[in-house]
C-alpha cells in the first residue's frame, strides 16, 4: 500500500486463557487526550476488548474424526475379486441370452 501508515498496539501476555498476543490496529480518526495515547489507555481498551473476545471461543473440543477401518489385503483382494466375476459373469449372461 502506497502512501498509507498505520499504527499498531501490541499485546503480549494478555490476561487471558485464550490469547498470547494480540494486535490491535489504531484508528486515525482516534482522539486522544494531548494527542497521544497514554500506554495504560490503550492497555485497558485492549484487555476490555480481549476479555469480551474470550467469551466468543468455544468451550467445546473439536469433533475428533472415526480412524478408518480397513479390511486387510488378501481380504480385500478376495473381495474385489469375486464381485468383479460375478459382475463379469452376469455380464456374460445377458449378452449370451440376448
Amino acid at each position: 500500500m502506497r502512501g498509507c501508515e498505520k499504527k499498531i498496539y501490541c499485546v503480549k501476555n494478555a490476561s487471558s486463557a485464550y490469547f498470547e498476543e494480540a494486535f490491535f490496529v489504531l484508528r486515525g480518526s482516534a482522539a486522544f487526550p494531548q494527542g497521544r495515547p497514554a500506554a495504560e489507555t490503550l492497555a485497558e481498551e485492549a484487555e476490555r476488548i480481549i476479555r469480551e473476545a474470550a467469551g466468543c471461543v468455544r468451550e467445546t473440543p473439536a469433533k475428533v474424526p472415526a480412524p478408518i477401518r480397513r479390511l486387510p489385503s488378501p481380504l480385500a483382494f478376495a473381495l474385489g475379486a469375486a464381485s468383479s466375476s460375478a459382475l463379469i459373469g452376469t455380464i456374460a449372461l445377458i449378452a449370451a441370452l440376448a
